[in-house]
């Protein structure tokens, strides 16, 4: 169940990989008939915190509310929060949950095409699934930051036998994502209406993989200039993230190319032994591994376990091309 990156550098590694993820992928195959991979009961994830009853049907989650298309473009939702002025809009059926700054611009945080809502329309939730290439069969996960629920909603379709919690602070963001998007609790999903430096530091599970993509409004007070709060960026917090971790676990963290960015990956290089960065051409999203293993994943080693994921023919994205584009940080001088 944990990482596969340990003893990277001994000659079979890719080979026990392959046959590793082998083993996992034909389980997950099989799955696909019974709602998740099969498990002793003990060591099955708790229940769901939302009393929602576990039934056969109510293992997808449900479709984003209607219109499902529009003419031209529609004001679906505005709410203002504590935190920042929301926008839910549509275009055709395009429908993205975005933030008003004060200058009157838009900020859009989740794109989702109702033609099929549970493959991102966005490529950085694409790039976001690269801890899939170091972590075998990760069956607890935490999402950083809501949204609209793009990526959850991606997850929970291609992970069924895996318990998601996800934390988001804004419980107007919350609301929106249920309402327009159907991102809602059910027996594999959590929401947690919470700070997120609280929700970390507080006791709970251990995950085996961590998502950080939590933005607010940028420039609003105690964030970067990308949105993303400046107490998430620190030592303390990513100890923390750190130490939630399962041994081999990963934490991910979507991080725009924009100032700052240098000093905030060599604070989390400070922290975890290794850190790979995601970069793929066209984005300013590049999305950053910090892993807990002892040892990092050979290149070789990403390619296999890009070609065995590829091979399943169910993600509908190219983890060839993530592992392309997959490379140790070397750390920066900040300016």
């Amino acid at each position: 169940m944990r990482a596969a990156v340990a003893s990277s550098h001994s000659p079979d590694f890719a080979c026990r990989s392959r046959r590793s993820l082998a083993r996992v992928l034909a389980l997950c195959l099989l799955s696909a008939g019974t709602g998740g991979c099969n498990r002793p009961a003990a060591d099955e994830p708790p229940p769901a915190s939302a009393p929602v009853a576990a039934a056969a049907t109510d293992q997808t989650l449900p479709a984003p509310a209607p219109p499902a298309r529009v003419r031209g473009r529609k004001i679906l939702a505005e709410a203002t929060s504590p935190y920042s002025k929301i926008r839910v809009q549509q275009t055709g059926t395009k429908r993205t949950l975005g933030f008003i700054r004060k200058r009157g611009d838009e900020f859009v945080q989740t794109i989702v095409d109702l033609a099929d809502p549970d493959v991102p329309a966005h490529s950085y939730v694409e790039t976001m699934t690269a801890p899939f290439m170091v972590v075998d069969d990760p069956r607890r996960l935490l999402v950083v930051g809501l949204g609209g629920g793009t990526m959850i909603r991606y997850l929970h379709s291609r992970v069924p036998a895996a318990q998601i919690d996800a934390v988001e602070i804004d419980p107007e963001v919350v609301r929106l994502a249920g309402e327009w998007f159907g991102v809602v609790p059910g027996p594999r999903l959590r929401i947690f209406t919470d700070d997120a430096v609280r929700f970390i530091a507080g006791e709970g599970e251990s995950y085996d993989i961590i998502w950080l993509d939590a933005f607010l409004d940028p420039g609003a007070p105690g964030t970067d200039n990308s949105g993303v709060p400046e107490e998430l960026r620190g030592l303390g917090f990513l100890r923390r993230v750190k130490a939630r971790l399962n041994p081999g676990g990963v934490a991910a963290f979507n991080i725009h190319h924009l100032t700052g960015y240098d000093a905030h990956v060599n604070a989390i290089a400070e922290v975890f032994p290794h850190v790979q960065v995601v970069r793929r051409p066209g984005s300013s999203n590049w999305i950053v591994l910090a892993l807990t293993a002892d040892e990092a994943p050979t290149p070789e080693a990403l390619r296999s376990r890009a070609e065995a994921l590829d091979a399943l023919g169910t993600w509908k994205i190219s983890f060839a091309e993530l592992a392309g584009v997959t490379l140790p940080w070397e750390r920066r001088p900040s300016p």
